[in-house]
């Protein structure tokens, strides 16, 4: 890690960038509307891919590694040729910016290139739970000599052994998948104008010496009339762009902002919150998160309250207290939470979801219905550890047996279902407090004291030196990861915590992404818990090369997967998006900058030294209201300027600095080095730092 002093220079070149006029960006022009060039766009996948989704609509199209295009129904199969032979397929397969999701690539064959661009939007009203995509295809002769280029579109059914099939998809294949030309009533599967209207839309050029042409089609994500498409494709493909464009600015202007200096990590959040946006659904009246545009089209509670977490993190209030209430469904008559057979840790991610999602910013006025909900569960909990405390077992006390069929991988008692029923106990004492039923909420607090007593026995009891899977010392590392944070089942100074961050990272090489299974199976958020953990610990360096590698673990729509090899970098059937992994970097970087999950509002925990050339963080959600925050460097000073809270401030220092003496008050020195307190009512702060002992020059 770098010295703070090399910040000192740096001020004047983030001025200097400052000058720039936002939005352009070279080789895309304002906003993203000029040229743009996909395969210039990083990827850390080996196999190219993208979806083509949008919020509330239960299908989403999967531009594929071959160029094509999926929905689960029926397969695009996109055939562009030279003089006969054909195209290879994508390199990249890019969203602008690497967050707008305007999907973009490119396929050659010989002269010809061809440029593909596909946007996709909602279906018009009635319709609300479809989407219908703007796929333009340009190809251009880029040689000296005139070439013949042909352009084959074919509807088909999905492939033989396909990644994934949509769950409303009919189990037999459509008799007859064929392209709309007019204005029928008949319904079809696409839309192209002048075509035979058949299973193929077909169109052959003769192309001279720097001639170009292209063809506009529309695909639904449901068979519709093909007059209702044609009525749709009479904006033209540009004009559904800048709709495109329009929607998701504003969405991410509503949302908390983060001017950092930094564009990757910049565009990153905002491809995470596309991601996070479009993983919801309607059932019924109310919205759920799903797991997945592709495969993981279900509601698992993981990784909902994950996504309802990150959400808002971000400031979609609104939308996190919506998918809250939709997980409501999925609580038992005795009181559990299960949307996936035998994974018991989904009551403890219930409660702390409705705790995330009801108490930031400040307690919500609706949220009676949840904190009901959350009371009867631990009451369920303690009704289990009655029965076990009773039955004289050995690990009596804890959660039963549970066979998740994912995760541990493992039928045993698991360390992470207690681990998230200690946090769902702290967030129903919580929700109970903010309600005003305080001898509840201290009843609550009394029964997790005594689990925490409970946990720290049993792990006594065991022969591991961290944090085992299961409290019979098998399965994979999955639940257990999350014992420090956010579980808090542990303090994030436990040695066990260290010894289990060390046993995980080293299989991998150091701090970063944790491995699965096997040390080459790569796992995007399995272990981003433990970066938080490792910020909270006073390990920012590890916190940081956390964020390294997921801001590297991405593909070229700024999105990420689940899980991966880290030799080959194939995704295999695992596709990306994933809205948990996007949830962990969102998380991630909020906590660097920006936690309060105690009763102390903690400010640049894990701040980068690039960010301490100036950052700006507006509209960001805590437990004492909406709050800005904005620091940097000035000289050898760190200044910090936020809204102020009625709690004390923790300001920790930019990275390898100390202050230059006693700080000035009303600051006092913190419980480490290189952390300052502010008290309640304080809004600005000014250190004068020196470099810490063994810091770098």
């Amino acid at each position: 890690m770098r010295s703070w002093q090399a910040l000192i220079p740096l001020v004047a070149a983030a001025a200097l960038a400052a000058s720039i006029p936002s939005g352009c960006v070279p080789g895309i022009g304002p906003a993203g509307q000029g040229a743009f060039e996909p395969d210039s766009v990083p990827d850390a996948y080996a196999r190219p891919t993208a979806a083509l989704m949008w919020p509330d609509a239960t299908r989403a199209f999967q531009v594929t590694p071959a160029g094509d295009l999926y929905n689960g129904a029926w397969t695009v199969a996109i055939r562009p040729s030279a003089d006969g032979e054909p195209a290879a397929g994508p390199r990249v397969i890019a969203y602008e910016r690497r967050w707008m999701p305007v999907a973009v690539w490119t396929r050659r064959g010989g002269d010809l290139e061809w440029r593909f661009s596909a946007v996709a939007l909602p279906e018009p009203a009635p319709r609300d739970s479809g989407l219908l995509v703007s796929l333009r295809i340009e190809v251009a002769n880029r040689g000296a000599i005139e070439r013949s280029a042909r352009l084959s579109l074919e509807l088909g059914p999905p492939p033989d052994d396909p990644v994934f099939v949509a769950f409303d998809a009919p189990e037999a294949a459509a008799p007859r998948l064929r392209w709309g030309t007019g204005a029928g009533r008949d319904t079809v599967e696409g839309w192209c104008q002048e075509t035979p209207g058949g299973a193929v839309c077909e169109r052959t050029w003769k192309l001279p010496p720097r001639a170009t042409r292209s063809l506009r089609v529309v695909l639904p994500a449901y068979p519709t009339p093909e007059g209702s498409l044609a009525r749709w494709a009479r904006v033209p493909h540009v004009a559904r762009l800048a709709e495109a464009r329009a929607h998701w600015t504003a969405e991410i202007e509503r949302s908390t902002r983060f001017d950092l200096g930094d564009p990757e990590v910049e565009d990153a959040l905002r491809a995470a919150e596309v991601v996070l946006l479009c993983c919801r659904e309607r059932r019924g009246d109310r919205w759920v998160p799903i797991g997945g545009p592709f495969q993981y089209r279900d509601v698992w509670l993981r990784d909902g309250a994950r996504l309802i977490h990150a959400l808002g993190l971000l400031g979609r209030t609104d939308e996190a207290r919506e998918l809250a209430e939709g997980l409501a469904a999925f609580q038992w008559p005795q009181g559990p939470f299960l949307s996936q057979r035998g994974q018991l840790d989904g009551t403890g991610q219930a409660l702390w979801a409705f705790e995330q999602a009801y108490l930031r910013p400040g307690a919500g006025p609706d949220a009676a219905p949840v904190t009901d909900a959350a009371r009867r569960a631990w009451r369920w909990c303690e009704e289990q550890r009655r029965v076990g405390s009773a039955s004289g077992m050995r690990f009596g006390p804890m959660l039963p047996f549970g066979e998740p069929r994912d995760g541990e991988l493992v039928r045993a008692q698991l360390v992470g279902n207690d681990a998230w029923a200690i946090a769902g106990y702290r967030a129903a004492a919580r929700l109970l407090r903010a309600g005003g039923r305080v001898d509840s909420a201290i009843a609550v607090e009394r029964a997790r004291s005594a689990y925490l007593g409970d946990f720290e026995r049993a792990l006594g009891r065991t022969r591991s030196r961290d944090l085992p899977p299961s409290w019979q010392e098998i399965g994979l590392d999955w639940g257990n990861l999350a014992v420090a944070w956010p579980c808090d089942a542990l303090p994030a100074s436990d040695p066990r915590c260290a010894a289990l961050a060390r046993r995980v990272w080293a299989v991998v090489g150091g701090a970063g992404l944790c491995s699965y299974a096997t040390p080459d199976s790569l796992h995007y958020y399995l272990g981003a818990d433990l970066g938080t953990w490792a910020l909270l610990a006073g390990r920012r360096a590890a916190a940081d090369s956390v964020l390294a590698a997921m801001l590297h673990w991405r593909s070229a729509s700024g999105a990420a997967g689940e899980i991966f090899s880290a030799r080959s970098r194939d995704y295999g059937r695992n596709l990306p998006p994933h809205p948990t992994s996007a949830a962990a970097l969102v998380t991630l970087v909020r906590h660097a900058l920006i936690f309060d999950e105690g009763d102390t509002l903690r400010l640049t925990l894990g701040a980068r030294e690039r960010w301490w050339r100036g950052a700006k963080v507006r509209g960001a959600p805590t437990r004492w209201g909406t709050i800005d925050l904005e620091f940097g460097m000035k000289g050898d000073r760190a200044e910090w300027r936020w809204t102020p809270v009625r709690a004390w401030t923790a300001l920790t220092l930019p990275p390898g600095a100390i202050a230059a003496g006693a700080p000035p008050a009303p600051l006092v020195a913190g419980g480490a080095p290189g952390v300052v307190l502010a008290p309640p009512g304080v809004s600005s702060a000014a250190v004068t730092l020196r470099a810490a002992p063994g810091a770098e020059p």
